[in-house]
């Protein structure tokens, strides 16, 4: 069975740079697209745009069938399961390199570390990120596979306790020529306030001329 050849997080790099970099990788092209060609786009078109555009490229990537991952979860749960691991995907913060929100996965985390020394296959481990390390200046930076946990109990902060790397635009021996690699991006468009149009008052000229001999009534 399938499930067998996934005994670690580094049995799933692999497939995941084949089935799912890809992904990721068109849609923050899109998103930088995005924000190039609109004045009125922010950076929040690499939060939940960039979040939901990767997704439905996810969803549509598991319909092939040599696709090893698979939908999985109830209504809008946005996760993807390839043996016992269930992985939901977020961008991360630049400095702390965890994902702002990802309220869903780090619930989980905190229910898995209540018995994680019992935790093993073939339970799904369900506290799986695949981290997105991108921006609208660099591109796609990383991508890594990370097991979250918090620090604590009673802790509000969360850790990895296992990182798997995955991608790295800083890797030139790469070892799946078929994925193409994005550039960092040197010249950004900087975006700049929209002056609004002044407003011109027109006034209509109401001294009727004579059509045959051009003369106004103006008063002289």
């Amino acid at each position: 069975m399938q499930e067998l050849k996934f005994k670690t997080l580094k049995d799933i790099a692999p497939l995941v740079e084949e089935y799912l970099v890809p992904e990721i990788q068109d849609s923050v092209e899109v998103c930088i697209r995005s924000y190039q060609d609109d004045d009125y786009n922010d950076m929040w078109i690499f939060g939940t745009h960039l979040w939901k555009n990767i997704w439905n490229r996810f969803e549509s990537a598991t319909r092939y069938e040599d696709c090893p991952f698979d939908v999985c979860g109830k209504g809008n749960e946005y996760k993807l399961k390839i043996g016992h691991y269930v992985l939901r995907h977020h961008r991360i913060n630049q400095e702390s390199k965890l994902p702002n929100g990802a309220k869903a996965v780090k619930a989980a985390a905190l229910q898995l570390s209540l018995f994680s020394e019992e935790w093993a296959p073939p339970i799904e481990i369900d506290n799986i990120v695949l981290a997105i390390d991108a921006d609208v200046e660099n591109g796609l930076i990383e991508v890594f596979l990370g097991e979250l946990l918090p620090q604590d109990l009673n802790s509000k902060k969360y850790l990895w306790i296992k990182k798997v790397p995955v991608w790295s635009a800083n890797v030139t021996d790469v070892v799946n020529t078929a994925i193409v690699r994005i550039p960092a991006i040197s010249e950004i468009k900087k975006h700049v306030a929209v002056e609004p149009i002044p407003e011109v008052t027109v006034e209509l000229d109401n001294t009727e001329i004579n059509k045959k001999t051009g003369e106004g009534n103006v008063e002289k």
